[in-house]
């Protein structure tokens, strides 16, 4: 680092292996960048190097020596590296389960990035000779990826395969996304349906009240809550289903 009073220039060298500056060649410079210093109340004995604001992408670097701080920012492309990564695992061993498929396509899509590129890694993971699983998994994500790219009626398609392919928990999560989504009418069938493939289940009684909540039919909320309580609950939902039903004689949503 070149000091001056008011401007460090950081110098990153090729030659890592010289030691300080005693034998500091310029020819050998892979970058250079000015940064401005600041000067701290209390002094750092010894030389500290600290990362500050980080996230998911950067981090500064604070040089903290006596009074002296000199940050300079990292900032990496990681989403655009992990899917270079991808593209060479796929290449490999990995490529031969589709769940390395569907995690490549599933980190595009919760990404929102290389979509087309995700579409055909979901459709590796159905249809991929003698490696291809259609499960509800791998539906459901080739699904939310075409949604993504404006093609609702075949995403729709696809949920529809998806959904009798679906475990219980599942499909109640993909309720709770139409919700969160407010597509209550939606979210309501799908919880039907998984009340019809789970019956006595409290999970599956939970996802129709809070269904009905959202809609504003609190008499039905109602009567599938205190199902859910006679269903026996574990301790967590038991209490969260006591709530509801509080809520729900309040006449609140439980969402």
């Amino acid at each position: 680092m070149a000091l001056a009073e008011n401007e460090v220039t950081v110098i990153f060298s090729r030659d890592y292996q010289a030691w300080g500056s005693y034998f500091y060649d310029p020819a050998k410079d892979a970058l250079r960048i000015v940064t401005k210093p600041t000067k701290a109340e209390a002094s750092q004995e010894y030389l500290k190097y600290e990362f500050a604001d980080q996230t998911d992408n950067s981090a500064t670097v604070v040089l903290a020596w006596e009074k002296w701080r000199i940050p300079f920012k990292i900032e990496v492309d990681v989403v655009g590296g992990v899917v270079a990564s991808l593209r060479e695992e796929l290449k490999g061993d990995r490529g031969f389960s589709w769940q390395a498929w569907h995690q490549a396509a599933s980190y595009c899509l919760e990404h929102n990035t290389h979509l087309e590129e995700a579409l055909t890694w979901a459709e590796g993971a159905i249809s991929m000779p003698y490696l291809g699983e259609k499960n509800f998994s791998t539906l459901s994500v080739k699904s939310a990826i075409l949604g993504r790219l404006g093609r609702q009626a075949e995403a729709d398609a696809l949920m529809k395969e998806a959904l009798p392919l679906g475990q219980l928990m599942e499909i109640h999560g993909y309720g709770r996304q139409l919700l969160a989504a407010q597509k209550t009418k939606e979210a309501l069938e799908v919880f039907k349906l998984n009340a019809q493939k789970h019956p006595g289940n409290p999970t599956a009684s939970i996802g129709l009240v809070r269904a009905y909540s959202a809609l504003g039919d609190y008499k039905n909320a109602l009567k599938f809550a205190n199902l859910a309580l006679a269903q026996k609950p574990d301790e967590a939902n038991r209490k969260a289903v006591e709530d509801m039903i509080a809520k729900l004689k309040a006449g609140q949503d439980v969402n």
